[in-house]
């Protein structure tokens, strides 16, 4: 019966491992390994039990053929007593017949059979003692069969408790198995959403280097506008100064003007006058007169028309007042003429210098306005990059309040990932300390 219950047993164990290999749960490797350890050490006890008893059976079979020759050795004890009886009546009856040497060797055949027959009372003396030893040893055997029967309906017992746990513990490997594979999915899916992180956070820091730089750039920006408006400021203020300056100019162009008028004037009483008095003086003053021309044409300050026409006053004064004596007439006529041809002069080299000065205003005039154009479309070109920035920033400020909110989402995804991390490792230390308690129980 017991090797029938360890064949069963057996094959129920491989059967169980079928299962598991069929279902291929990687964490019931420890627990059908401890369990085969505990099955392999009471199918070993078993045996040597059984090995044991088979030992005393076959002890039990050589002391009953031990007996059964210790009987057949009295038999042929008593019969050799018989025999020996039988011959004392054949020595007797038959005496006188029977020479000496006969009974010579017959005394010696009986004592060789005497001798033989106390050997054998000795092995049988022993032959019993071994009897009851072995009797009382196989008493003591029946008893530990019986306790060995108990200890193997015992085993049955805990071998049917084991099962009923291996079956539990196979549902819980399985679902183990399944949340493993639900954990490891969850691991991958968390390592994605983790180098997801990790991208967000290149791009978090490329973004905030280019912010930065943005930055920078936009103080540079601030920096030239500030140098603009205050090279602006000092351009207005020159500008200011060149129209004050326009308006002097244009004073003095029309105290130039009127000073042209009353020299024009002047210079047409005092040839009226000369031509009255000296007449010699027409063709010396149709000389002067494309000089006097020229002078009108030509742009004169006021102090040099004030100069030019205190000269023909003096000289009036002067005939005027040698009017009597005609040898200085004469000499005074000659001065005259000298001091209108210096005057001539001094008016053609004013002019000259009146031209040159205009032409020097009107090139910086033209300089000044090609620069106030530049400044102009600097200025715009400035101030659309300063709006253009403006707009950089406005962007990166709202890119920066975006990634801030999104790496804010992923820290809490992360932090909630982790969470779930440390739960699905916590639980299998859970349940592999149920599993050792279930292996040390």
């Amino acid at each position: 019966t017991v090797i029938v219950f360890l064949l069963v047993a057996n094959d129920e164990f491989y059967d169980k491992n079928k299962q598991y290999g069929c279902l291929g749960c990687s964490k019931a490797k420890p627990v059908l390994l401890t369990s085969f350890f505990l099955f392999c050490t009471d199918r070993t006890e078993l045996q040597e039990a059984m090995e044991h008893n088979s030992r005393l059976d076959k002890e039990i079979l050589t002391l009953r053929a031990r007996v059964q020759t210790l009987d057949l050795e009295r038999k042929l004890g008593n019969l050799s007593g018989d025999l020996s009886e039988k011959g004392s009546l054949i020595f007797r009856g038959f005496h006188l017949s029977l020479s000496d040497e006969r009974f010579q060797q017959q005394e010696e055949k009986m004592q060789q059979l005497r001798q033989n027959l106390r050997r054998v009372q000795n092995l049988c003396s022993s032959a019993e003692r071994e009897l009851r030893y072995e009797r009382e040893k196989n008493v003591d055997l029946q008893k530990q069969n019986l306790l060995l029967q108990q200890e193997c309906t015992k085993v049955k017992a805990e071998l049917k408790q084991t099962q009923a746990k291996l079956s539990d513990t196979t549902e819980t490997c399985s679902c183990l198995s399944a949340q493993w594979e639900k954990s490891q999915q969850k691991v991958k899916e968390l390592e994605q959403e983790l180098l997801k992180c990790s991208q967000a956070d290149k791009l978090q820091s490329s973004l905030q280097e280019k912010l930065a730089q943005e930055k920078s750039k936009v103080c540079e920006a601030q920096k030239k506008i500030s140098k603009l408006q205050q090279k602006l400021k000092d351009s207005q203020h020159q500008l200011l100064l060149a129209e004050a300056h326009v308006s002097d100019k244009k004073l003095l162009e029309e105290e130039l003007k009127e000073a042209r008028e009353n020299e024009a004037r002047v210079q047409q009483e005092l040839h009226e006058e000369l031509l009255k008095r000296y007449p010699g003086l027409g063709k010396a003053r149709a000389a002067c007169r494309g000089s006097v021309l020229e002078s009108q044409c030509s742009h004169s300050a006021f102090s040099c028309a004030a100069k030019s026409c205190w000269v023909p006053v003096q000289a009036l004064k002067s005939l005027n007042k040698y009017r009597t004596s005609p040898a200085l007439v004469l000499t005074q006529n000659t001065k005259a003429f000298c001091s209108l041809m210096f005057v001539s002069c001094l008016l053609r080299k004013y002019n000259e210098m009146q031209l040159r000065h205009k032409d020097k205003i009107r090139r910086a005039k033209e300089t000044f306005i090609h620069e106030v154009k530049q400044r102009d479309s600097r200025i715009k070109q400035l101030e659309n990059e300063l709006s253009e920035s403006k707009l950089q920033v406005e962007k990166g400020k709202v890119l920066i309040a975006q990634i801030t909110a999104e790496n804010e989402k992923l820290l809490q995804e992360r932090r909630r990932l982790l969470q779930k991390i440390t739960d699905q490792e916590e639980t299998p230390w859970s349940n592999r300390a149920t599993i050792a308690t279930l292996q040390s129980r």
